[in-house]
């Protein structure tokens, strides 16, 4: 078990001035503590504001805002006709049990309105159909011989993301830096050495939280309003829950509802799930069995740990302490990764009179491409068997 106190290095590189990129270190160092800043991709970028897209894949299924309720009716009216063309062959089904193929004719004449033709492929014509009922999307379906037909808008929604600078400044006196009666962690040759490595794990970690609970800020000229980030709590937007079904008796079946399924649903394949300590008594309480496995170490002797759950149709899943209890998502790394604008670095600020000086900085953020393909679930209270 690595003491994280013990800092990744020694304080040699306190005795100069110099810039020292320690992202390698960390990265290596804080793979357990800090899953996020230390497993996600790493992608370099050049300025504090950049755009996040969401490209949706049109949706399978919509719904009727208003009710069919003649047999000869030619026009439907949904609640999102925005992912429909013309000839896609819709399927109608009442809660009660009715069902017909219908045929769109024509674009659709607005973002609700739709015209049609009904009992398409030899199915009967039904009299009526509730406000509610299912309008599932079949295929499209042509002749061949079209010209001129509207295509689908595949222009992104962008959300704007601003680099976040993070700043831990270390000092000590010169009197405290030469006391050797000090116990220290091994490894740690002084005072200030120790203040150092402690103020490196308080940066690490709050690049970890921000990037999971940020709020995003656009810097000002003046620069009395700093920019912030949005974390992934804020980017997941379309399969977000504060208030869970089954929130004080939660079981495995929920999680995955709320997390996998959700994700698959809107065209996601997620491949690693984040879940605060606390699951681990879920893990035990729902009986399912969950293997800790060893994904080999890092240079610095660190076993790389992560969970596999064949309920979980054997996606990874990672421990994540920072991450608040009674919470978990799940992303796909393709999809996730982190910015650097200035990658996590010591900067030496040398002896300030009878004051040693010096500290971290990083500037970063998090990206989130197609956020309906990712989940985040909170709120819950009590886990229970299923």
């Amino acid at each position: 078990m690595v003491n994280f106190s013990q800092g990744p290095f020694g304080t040699a590189q306190a005795q100069i001035e110099a810039i020292n990129d320690i992202s390698v270190c960390v990265r290596n160092w804080y793979s357990n503590l800090n899953p996020l800043v230390t497993r996600l991709a790493n992608i370099p970028i050049d300025r504090v504001d950049f755009q996040l897209y969401t490209h949706q894949y049109r949706a399978g299924a919509t719904s009727l805002s208003a009710a069919v309720t003649t047999v000869g009716q030619s026009t439907l009216t949904v609640a999102d006709a925005s992912s429909l063309m013309n000839h896609d062959v819709l399927q109608l089904v009442d809660p009660g049990g009715a069902q017909e193929y219908v045929q769109i004719q024509g674009d659709p004449t607005s973002s609700t309105t739709i015209a049609i033709s009904r009992g398409f492929a030899g199915t009967t014509p039904q009299a009526a159909f509730a406000i509610g009922s299912a309008v599932n999307i079949i295929g499209n379906s042509r002749n061949g011989q079209e010209i001129d037909q509207t295509g689908l808008s595949t222009i992104g929604t962008p959300i704007t993301q601003y680099c976040q600078t993070f700043q831990f400044p270390a000092q000590v006196g010169g009197s405290a830096q030469t006391t050797r009666a000090a116990v220290l962690p091994g490894g740690i040759q002084s005072p200030f050495g120790f203040n150092q490595t402690m103020q490196l794990q308080n940066c690490v970690n709050d690049i970890e939280r921000t990037m999971m609970y940020g709020l995003s800020q656009a810097p000002n000229l003046n620069l009395t309003q700093t920019a912030a980030m949005n974390g992934l709590r804020a980017l997941i937007v379309t399969n977000k829950t504060f208030a869970p079904t089954n929130a004080s008796a939660y079981g495995s079946v929920d999680l995955i509802r709320d997390t996998l399924q959700a994700c698959r649903t809107a065209g996601g394949d997620p491949d690693l799930l984040f879940v605060s300590t606390n699951f681990m008594s879920g893990f035990s309480t729902w009986g399912h069995a969950v293997q800790r496995l060893t994904a080999g170490e890092t240079a610095f002797g660190t076993p790389i740990k992560i969970l596999k759950a064949p309920f979980l149709d054997d996606i990874t899943v990672i421990e994540a302490p920072l991450l608040r209890p009674f919470s978990a998502f799940c992303i796909n790394t393709d999809e996730v990764y982190t910015r650097w604008k200035r990658q996590l670095y010591w900067n030496q600020r040398g002896n300030r009179g009878d004051m040693i000086e010096g500290e971290w900085i990083a500037e970063t953020a998090i990206q989130v491409e197609n956020e309906m393909h990712h989940a985040w679930v909170e709120g819950i209270t009590a886990f229970s068997a299923n």
